[in-house]
């Protein structure tokens, strides 16, 4: 099975047939998602339906289109060489051996826990829309039922995964690695920060300000890279203030929650040049080479902070909202001007030809960026979601030591919750910047903290230095909330 994904310019500039794309439109198939081909080139009808059914199941993000087809093309791919068998007829013995093949074998080809219970994941919702859709008698894993509080009946949890496989350690970078992987990596200057004449890098100043983002405000890469050019005009911080406040799109986050960042204005004034100088010259040379043909665009005309005009289907100009758009429509928007004339998208990140810059295509950046520094002597090791967790661990670094500070100065109350104020505050800050759904998902953090054994012993000694022979009722108060 080999995996493929739907790219709507590259049907039109191959001068498709009108009805394909009619058909594209009447499922609908979302531009991005997934499909896949058996090696004969045949279509499995039930197996690319489960794909597209994904945004229905709870799975909105691209990046999740992608991950669930990947583990769903290389389970169906097993089962074809080698046990002669398709997804639709797999037993619990097939499903045994693709167990053995991945976690048993040896070196390179075993995979991780962590990636075997990702994968158990995908199997287990596509066995279960199965199941619902009557196109298979069983799944080929067991359930057990796990006890709810509250409810009579359990609910059913696949046995696919491995108990007590964690998700590992958090990846993060200290400031001054992260330092050399944007400039070594990213930007592509030497060590000492001078320019290195054999090393050009294409976009440079554009990777170091869309890494500088996510370190800063802990956005996700589809949150942070599915930004307008129009909504920077919203971050006008005051001379006195340090941030900027930056509401994201709700169709933009994970789980259609929203939530807003803080923008640091050191940040957003590399942001802000990068859109001045580098993006306005890739949009030229777009300009020279005849504008931006042949894309499924959507026309917009008099952009604000807010929104502006999009012309419909039928013609008309309706207005409309950037916090309505998802990410998909977001990089489809272009400024026209009265004539009708492009003037070029409105996605804040563009590629060196003027096009919006992919998602993917900031991994690979990435991946080029770690190259660099493997070359220069000086090895790092980063993902866009590095600099996520890296915004996580440091600022719950901070907010932790502005706990210990205000327990020294007396403002923390000692008698009650001793433990929810040291560490309970932190968390629930870091939680509301991250966007996480579940606090459990923040308490990852605290193993990862550089300084979390100095931490906890100056709050120890911080508490044993208060606690004099008259405050026995503090101890009480405290032994009880712990």
């Amino acid at each position: 099975m080999e995996l493929f994904f739907t790219q709507r310019d590259l049907l039109q500039e191959a001068g498709s047939r009108t009805d394909l794309m009619a058909v594209l439109d009447r499922e609908p198939v979302r531009e991005g998602m997934a499909f896949i081909l058996d090696v004969d080139g045949s279509y499995d009808m039930n197996l690319n339906r489960f794909l597209r059914a994904l945004p229905t199941l709870g799975c909105r993000s691209a990046n999740s289109w992608e991950g669930y087809a990947r583990d769903l093309a290389t389970w169906g791919r097993f089962l074809r060489e080698t046990r002669g068998r398709s997804v639709w007829d797999a037993t619990r013995v097939d499903f045994d051996a693709f167990y053995a093949a991945r976690r048993l074998s040896r070196a390179p080809f075993r995979v991780t826990a962590k990636t075997w219970n990702r994968s158990a994941a995908a199997l287990d919702k596509f066995y279960r829309w199965a199941l619902d859709e009557r196109l298979v008698v069983a799944a080929p894993f067991g359930y057990r039922e796990v006890a709810v509080a509250g409810r009579a009946r359990g609910r059913l949890v696949a046995e696919a995964k491995e108990k007590g496989a964690g998700g590992g350690s958090v990846k993060f970078l200290s400031l001054e690695r992260y330092r050399v992987f944007r400039n070594v990596g990213l930007r592509g200057l030497r060590p000492d920060g001078s320019e290195h004449a054999a090393c050009r890098v294409r976009c440079g100043e554009r990777n170091a300000a869309f890494a500088d983002l996510l370190v800063a405000t802990g956005a996700r890469l589809e949150e942070g890279g599915s930004l307008l050019l129009p909504e920077l005009a919203r971050l006008r911080p005051l001379d006195e203030e340090r941030s900027a406040r930056l509401d994201l799109a709700v169709l933009t986050t994970k789980g259609d929650r929203g939530r807003a960042v803080w923008v640091p204005v050191r940040v957003l004034r590399r942001v802000t040049e990068y859109a001045e100088v580098e993006r306005a010259v890739s949009l030229a040379r777009a300009t020279e080479r005849g504008g931006w043909p042949g894309r499924q665009w959507i026309e917009v005309c008099e952009p604000g902070p807010l929104g502006g005009r999009v012309r419909a289907a039928s013609g008309r100009w309706v207005s409309v909202r950037w916090a309505e758009l998802s990410p998909q429509e977001r990089m489809r928007l272009v400024e026209v001007d009265s004539s009708g004339r492009r003037l070029g998208p409105l996605a804040l990140w563009v590629s060196e030809r003027g096009t919006p810059m992919a998602l993917n295509s900031w991994e690979y950046a990435f991946t080029r960026a770690c190259e660099r520094t493997a070359l220069a002597g000086m090895p790092v090791e980063a993902s866009p979601h590095t600099c996520r967790h890296t915004f996580a661990v440091h600022m719950l670094t901070q907010l932790v030591r502005g706990q210990i500070t205000a327990m020294r100065s007396g403002e923390a109350d000692l008698r009650m919750g001793a433990y929810q104020r040291v560490m309970g505050d932190p968390l629930r800050i870091l939680q509301r910047l991250l966007g996480h759904a579940h606090i459990s998902s923040t308490y990852v953090y605290l193993d990862s903290l550089a300084e979390a054994q100095e931490l906890i012993d100056e709050a120890v000694d911080e508490l044993a230095g208060r606690l004099t022979e008259n405050s026995i009722d503090d101890l009480s108060a405290m032994v009880g909330a712990w």
